[in-house]
């Protein structure tokens, strides 16, 4: 395995290759890395080689392995435990510390906050660290999660400005797979989607050459997927939604099935996809995977709208506004007022004749009114009069309002 993968996350690629050496001398670190990233061996398996490490007593740790230790655990959804190691070796009664044991204890911690939807907490603790300056090896995937909890609490000046400062030479930067997947989510919060899908499939490519498989490292076969779906590019969608949910039932890991299953039930868009979305927001909340349970919530009661379920739709989205509001995260506040908007606005759908409907649809989904006019074998002016139609009885002012008063049915 070793002769395969020559990669560790926050370990300087020259390390890496030192640490690999001969598979007998493997730290347990190393050795529960490697195996989540084939994700393929039993992952109660990889925890318990990572416990062993860190319950291991020693006044002078190995930074690198306690790292790694610590990052298994969190692949495996065992946040709670790897937080409870970062706070005992963070503690005052431990004495002093070398500064690179704390920079990784304080990122993993950090990360966790973020995961679990506290990302103004996990800002809070890497920005002072970032501005004191951590290991060069570090440094990549550090900027890479900083930027990514700014975007989840809608700080998208903040999250531009420091890629624009620190990470011009995205390219050239350690965990470049990481950095890729933190700009895919700033360029899709800005609402940039083409280039938020070229980075996450980049992402992608970067990870597939270095060998790794485990989509609980960087899911971003589901967030190209949801992406991909916004964009009406629905065959990618799915077959990326696809390929991440039979990877990550391999891991098994909650969070990463979760996550698999809402690229599913976006991309798909079939009488399956509410129950592929009330699975994952099942396995997120077992996960503790809070950030991603809002957005799979907001989505689940999205969908129940589509099919005339008031009543489950606002329970879904008060569940992710009670979740959103404890955490001050802004853009899931928003994201849940628009989707209860739509609900309210929908009594005026009926308005609609069924052609009207069938029309406002495909125009939601991005084709032009001469791809329509095609498609429903009509003239272009036959078209424009329908979706003028429309426009009048919504009340609004054009397309660009279109996708928040009436959703495409289906991405077919």
């Amino acid at each position: 395995m070793t002769e395969k993968i020559d990669y560790l996350s926050g370990i300087g690629r020259a390390e890496a290759r030192l640490r690999f050496g001969d598979a007998d001398t493997l730290c347990g670190g190393v050795q529960a890395m490697l195996f989540v990233h084939c994700g393929v061996l039993d992952r109660e398996t990889i925890v318990r080689r990572s416990e062993l490490v860190l319950d291991a007593e020693s006044d002078e740790p190995d930074p690198g392995c306690l790292w790694l230790s610590l990052l298994a655990l969190v692949y495996a959804d065992r946040c709670a435990e790897a937080a409870a190691y970062c706070t005992r070796w963070l503690s005052a009664e431990r004495g002093e510390i070398s500064f690179r044991l704390f920079e990784a204890l304080t990122l993993v911690r950090a990360r966790i906050d973020a995961q679990s939807g506290r990302p103004a907490t996990a800002i809070e603790a890497m920005e002072p660290l970032l501005r004191r300056g951590v290991s060069p090896a570090l440094r990549g995937i550090a900027l890479a999660w900083l930027v990514e909890a700014l975007v989840q609490v809608g700080d998208l000046g903040s999250a531009r400005c420091l890629f624009e400062d620190r990470m011009s030479a995205v390219e050239a930067m350690p965990d470049h797979a990481h950095v890729l997947a933190a700009r895919g989510a700033l360029h899709r919060a800005e609402g940039d989607l083409e280039r938020s899908l070229a980075d996450y499939l980049a992402c992608g490519k970067v990870l597939t050459a270095l060998n790794v498989a485990n989509p609980a490292i960087i899911p971003w076969r589901s967030r190209a997927a949801l992406v991909a779906a916004a964009l009406g590019r629905c065959d990618l969608a799915a077959a990326l939604a696809d390929d991440e949910l039979a990877a990550a039932r391999r891991w098994g890991s909650p969070g990463a099935v979760g996550r698999a299953l809402h690229a599913v039930g976006m991309a798909r868009r079939n009488g399956r996809s509410v129950g592929a979305l009330e699975r994952a927001v099942e396995l997120l909340e077992l996960a503790e995977a809070r950030y991603e349970l809002m957005g799979a919530l907001c989505d689940l009661g999205q969908l129940h709208a589509i099919e005339g379920d008031a009543q489950r739709s606002r329970w879904a989205v008060a569940a992710a506004t009670e979740l959103a509001a404890a955490a001050g995260i802004r853009p899931v506040l928003r994201r849940a007022g628009s989707v209860l908007g739509a609900l309210d606005n929908q009594h005026r759908e009926t308005g609609l004749t069924r052609q009207e409907r069938k029309i406002a649809g495909l125009a939601v989904r991005g084709l032009s009114n001469k791809e329509i006019a095609e498609q429903l074998f009509l003239t272009v002016r036959t078209v424009e009069f329908h979706l003028s139609n429309v426009y009048r009885k919504l009340g609004i002012a054009g397309r660009r309002q279109l996708a928040g008063v009436m959703n495409a049915r289906e991405c077919a």
